[in-house]
């Protein structure tokens, strides 16, 4: 009787062994799904951060309209905040931005930079042509470059735009933000390369 018991047991052990073993590759096997991961986008902001060139560049649409004024011979920047990642992969990165100046016909500079928590700069690529402004009314400008492989980053790096005039400080320039102009805001698109 003690051995009935016995091989009783071990088949039950045996066929809930061999069940359990064809669930779990049912189980694991029967969910499938797929993501689409999408690249930032930063709209550009217009409030001065600590009253200096500084202004936000945020991943969410600003629906306050506002213009931002530099002149030539000076610059503005447009930075996120803190990315919070080691690196960033190879990037083309693409400037759309609502313009117009005093001077038809007056250039700007186009640069994104990676910034430290201190402000110290690095360039991550210059747009390689001066961009010309053609009217005293907003249009939309486009521009872009591409890193040079992967940007190193620390968590405390924050990625930005540089748009710097190229004359005298008689012309000035104003950028359109938190205005949807049905093409979008004016924004940076981070491009996977």
């Amino acid at each position: 009787m003690k051995q009935k018991t016995i091989v009783t047991v071990f088949v039950g052990i045996l066929l809930v062994g061999l069940v359990t073993a064809g669930v779990v590759p049912f189980l694991s096997n029967s969910i499938l799904g797929s993501s689409q991961v999408r690249a930032p986008i930063f709209y550009l902001d217009g409030p001065h951060e600590d009253g200096g060139a500084y202004h936000k560049l945020y991943v969410e649409e600003i629906p306050a309209d506002e213009e931002v004024y530099f002149f030539d011979g000076h610059r503005v920047v447009f930075k996120t905040e803190d990315l919070d990642v080691d690196s960033f992969y190879s990037i083309k990165l693409k400037g759309i931005v609502w313009l117009k100046t005093n001077n038809s016909g007056s250039t700007i500079q186009a640069r994104f930079i990676k910034l430290r928590n201190n402000n110290n700069e690095q360039t991550i690529c210059d747009v390689s042509s001066p961009i010309t402004i053609n009217s005293d009314d907003f249009e939309k400008y486009e521009f872009s470059c591409l890193s040079d492989g992967e940007i190193d980053l620390s968590p405390y790096n924050r990625i930005g735009l540089e748009l710097r005039g190229n004359g005298n400080e008689t012309i000035d320039y104003q950028i359109s933000v938190g205005k949807e102009y049905g093409e979008g805001y004016s924004r940076v698109e981070v491009i996977p390369q």
